[in-house]
């Protein structure tokens, strides 16, 4: 029997991991009537693998907590501060990161900061960094500096530091060892961060139980700097065991950036192994910010890249 595996995004430290798979399955239940499939996945069905607390005290014991929305709306002045508290490594991503986002956004150089001198360190970078990210807050719709921020601190920490990668990685291991018992294969849905996440660990083995779906809606693996960090330690490649990548995105979600095509996210070519080919296709998605993979909206119905047909379609074939 084919299994999900979920696998989650930023920012959810402090949640309920069985509140989470519900939303995340009801929205999928949503799509999948949507798209004409009578499935309906229970909590029987998923693995959802929930690493929110687990990314939040690790990154505290390097760097400050996550900023979240409720806390930087409450004290913009706050800024300068927790951008101060960061170490140049993750100033420089997060710059890179917040200026590929206003360039998405339609405001290219001439908006954005001055570069930094490279090699800069220290106050001129931090200034650069609080400017980009209040340019972010006025001109980015969708976006604001503290999303901006928090995501980009916990793909930082995921993709750089050792501790946080091998935890993290360990947990969607052993939730795939679980999906696949028996060499049964598992349907792996990961949003926004967790598309980083699953592509890391199913990129790094050479075979395993088959994946016949790989749906990573949100995703922002075509982000510069997200993709060099990735190349760093490995060539980019089609994982051997996925049969179908699906990465569905709104041109909206800026927090996602760009569509999966060869241009941003180039993978080998021709038929040998990491070869394949990543579909890529257009939605829209109604969750506010246009981001999110579960929301229920206030007529409660529900919303977010899962509740879509487009994305709970190609689920529903590989279930079946």
């Amino acid at each position: 029997m084919t299994r999900l595996v979920l696998v989650h995004g930023r920012d959810l430290d402090g949640r309920d991991p069985e509140a989470l798979e519900r939303q995340w399955l009801c929205a999928l239940g949503a799509g999948l009537a949507a798209a004409g499939s009578p499935l309906r996945p229970t909590d029987d069905d998923a693995s959802f693998v929930y690493y929110g607390d687990t990314l939040e005290r690790l990154v505290d014991g390097r760097t400050p907590p996550p900023v979240t929305v409720h806390a930087l709306a409450a004290d913009p002045a706050a800024l300068p501060w927790l951008v101060g508290r960061l170490p140049d490594g993750e100033l420089r991503f997060l710059l890179d990161v917040a200026r590929e986002v206003l360039a998405g956004a339609g405001h290219g150089p001439g908006a954005a900061p001055p570069a930094v001198v490279e090699g800069a360190l220290g106050d001129a970078l931090v200034e650069a960094v609080v400017a980009a990210l209040a340019l972010v807050d006025r001109v980015v719709p969708g976006v604001s500096a503290a999303v901006l921020l928090t995501l980009t601190r916990d793909v930082y920490a995921y993709l750089h530091d050792d501790a946080v990668r091998r935890a993290i990685d360990a947990g969607l291991a052993d939730a795939l060892a679980d999906a696949t018992a028996g060499d049964e294969p598992a349907v792996v849905i990961a949003h926004s961060l967790g598309s980083v996440v699953a592509y890391s660990v199913l990129a790094a083995r050479a075979s395993g139980p088959e994946v016949p779906l790989l749906l990573t809606p949100g995703s922002p693996l075509g982000i510069r700097a997200v993709r060099e960090a990735l190349e760093s330690r490995a060539p980019l490649v089609f994982p051997a065991q996925v049969g179908r990548w699906v990465s569905p995105r709104d041109p909206r979600d800026l927090l996602a950036l760009h569509d999966l095509t060869p241009d941003v996210f180039p993978l080998p070519t021709g038929r040998g192994p990491g070869s394949a080919t990543i579909e890529a296709p257009r939605v829209t998605n109604r969750a506010p910010g246009f981001h999110a993979a579960a929301y229920r909206l206030d007529d409660g119905a529900w919303a977010g890249y899962l509740a879509l047909p487009e994305v709970a379609g190609p689920v529903g074939e590989a279930l079946t």
